[in-house]
């Protein structure tokens, strides 16, 4: 995934709207819910036609030959395809560029241009589907949402059971949001499908959910199976918060002591004395483990975006390399913040960079930089020699410093530095791309600071993005959350241009993101109990048109009510609504 210039807004076309209705009172087939498809994310542009395509084993997923990125993408199709009916699909090239009878035809051939890196068209008749696209991402995107046209049980697969796919419950789980939800659905002889015409692209080229392995610790199959899930929602980017003052969860091997042997790190005991909050991640991930990962990730077009935390939030580093820290007595508050004044601070984290960058390809690479105290940097003594080498008139200045010896590091090296929008307060490179948590009163000026500086944001405020915040007041029918309370409701009413980023400039902002900390979640169908449905809410407000030209939240409820039978056939974990979810009348 690259960020060149922000997707141009989906436009809708109303002829074709006002076609839809005529046409969905012509349809009716099982597969649909009486109002019409519900897809979600929502397309731009949507028709319904009279017949139907059918799916079985013998239909075959083909791609145009000499392009190794389709090859990905049919083959994801057939995989899902073969879970669903119980029998191989199989994906296979071919010259054709134009509809093949009684197959579905994956092509880059003859698309249009306008639709980006992303955008497709689907085409289905009674004699053939053909998805085409300009790039390879487009095509699978078109292919999920065939998936969604079809019959829930187009979603079938095994689910997540302790750590295993497919594995047996052994431990009764001790709350109804740690249950699994195994999927109990069967395989189907075939899969019929509407013909349809649909015209799509995405709104927002980051589409993004962030998950925090650094407090609670969630397998590499665990790490994969929601990387699959997010793809089933067009969300291409998850941010992994690798490291934290609880725990750093990846092998180093120049520094071996930042990953013991069984990682048993060394346990901070005020954390510890509340364990229903905080438990330590004792656990962490091999390199080769983590490779495997992106390779999974980019067969179904997700970036891994690494976040290793630094200057701040670094106990987990200073521990393994206690070198890093100030010259003073780190026990107060910010104990877990680097030496941004020694030099040797900057030859350890880039040589932990290094090796970053060996394992995830990804342009971007986040390093946090967020909530930095910097009170034991006015007093040590590398700190206050290097502010006045550099001529650094405070110690905000001095974390601009640090931010920017990382940017240039990482550019150097082919990658874009990626931190929390405190990186713009204390004066991040242009070029670097800031994550917004906050929307407080400097946000004006941190939007300001962007546009001069020619940085990207990306948003991701804690008043509509933070997932593992509670869902519902009725907290005592809720698992732990923490934080304010924000519902499915106000997920979906997120709208990431606000008058004052339009006003600057609208194509600062490439993306979306929803976080999912991970203090208080203590088991995998936890965190996807606090994932979705507010997961499939961004999706759609990082897809679709902008809000004033579609968005409705009593429509986007009414297709949800069919796409958790969607989640139900993939074993997904989700909160079934309750009152307060419910559209008002």
């Amino acid at each position: 995934m690259t960020i060149r210039n922000r997707p141009l807004c989906c436009t809708v076309v109303p002829a074709m709207l006002a076609g839809l209705a005529v046409s969905l009172a012509c349809f009716a087939s099982a597969s649909l819910a009486a109002e019409g498809p519900a897809l979600v994310p929502r397309p731009v542009e949507i028709a319904i036609e009279s017949g139907e395509f059918t799916i079985t084993p013998a239909t075959k997923v083909l791609y145009t030959k000499g392009d190794a990125r389709l090859a990905d993408a049919a083959d994801y199709l057939a995989s899902r395809l073969s879970l669903a009916l119980g029998e191989q699909v199989t994906a296979a090239p071919t010259g054709a560029t134009d509809a093949v009878p009684g197959a579905i035809l994956m092509t880059t051939a003859g698309a249009d241009r306008t639709l980006g890196e992303e955008g497709y068209s689907l085409v289905v008749t009674d004699n053939g589907t053909v998805i085409r696209a300009p790039k390879a991402a487009g095509v699978f995107y078109g292919g999920i949402t065939l998936l969604q046209l079809a019959p829930p049980e187009a979603f079938r697969s095994p689910a997540m059971v302790e750590g295993k796919l497919g594995g047996r419950q052994t431990i009764p789980p001790p709350r109804p949001a740690d249950e699994p939800n195994v999927s109990k659905t069967l395989p189907v002889e075939k899969l019929v499908v509407p013909c349809a015409t649909i015209r799509d692209k995405p709104r927002f080229a980051w589409r993004a959910l962030l998950i925090d392995p650094a407090r609670h610790f969630w397998t590499i199959d665990e790490l994969k199976q929601y990387v699959d899930y997010l793809a089933l929602h067009k969300l291409n980017v998850l941010q992994i918060h690798f490291t934290d003052d609880s725990n750093w969860t990846v092998e180093v091997r120049r520094y071996p002591s930042l990953t013991p042997q069984k990682a048993l790190n060394a346990a901070d005991p005020e954390r510890e004395k509340n364990q229903t909050y905080y438990r330590l991640a004792r656990h962490y991930y091999t390199q080769d483990e983590l490779k495997s990962l992106v390779a999974f990730a980019r067969k179904r077009f997700v970036t891994i975006v690494p976040e290793i935390e630094m200057p701040s939030h670094a106990d987990g580093l200073l521990r393994g390399c206690p070198e890093c820290g100030c010259t003073v007595d780190l026990t107060g508050p910010d104990r877990g913040e680097l030496c941004p004044g020694r030099e040797a601070t900057y030859e350890i984290v880039q040589n932990i960079l290094d090796e970053i960058l060996e394992v995830f390809p990804s342009q971007y690479i986040h390093i946090g930089a967020d909530e930095s105290m910097k009170t034991n940097w006015k007093k040590c003594d590398h700190c206050r020699k290097r502010m006045k080498d550099e001529g650094l008139k405070s110690v905000a200045e001095l974390h601009g410093y640090f931010v920017r010896r990382m940017a240039d590091y990482l550019k150097k090296k082919g990658r874009t530095l990626v931190g929390w929008d405190e990186i713009l307060e204390s004066g991040a490179k242009p070029g670097s791309i800031a994550m917004c948590y906050r929307l407080n009163r400097k946000a004006q000026e941190q939007i300001q600071k962007a546009a001069a500086n020619g940085q990207l944001l990306v948003m991701a405020p804690f008043t509509h993005c933070y997932f593992d915040y509670w869902q519902s007041p009725e907290k005592q029918n809720e698992p732990k959350g923490v934080g304010r309370i924000i519902t499915l409701r106000r997920a979906y009413e997120f709208e990431p241009l606000p008058d004052d980023i339009k006003r600057v400039n609208p194509d600062l902002v490439v993306g979306v993101e929803g976080a999912l900390w991970g203090e208080a979640m203590k088991s995998f169908p936890h965190l996807l109990y606090q994932t979705y449905p507010r997961a499939c809410a961004l999706c759609e407000v990082a897809w679709s048109p902008e809000p004033d030209q579609r968005r409705d939240y009593a429509e986007f409820f009414r297709r949800l009510r069919t796409h958790f039978k969607r989640l139900d056939a993939a074993g997904i974990n989700y909160r079934e609504p309750t009152e307060i979810d419910k559209p008002k009348e």
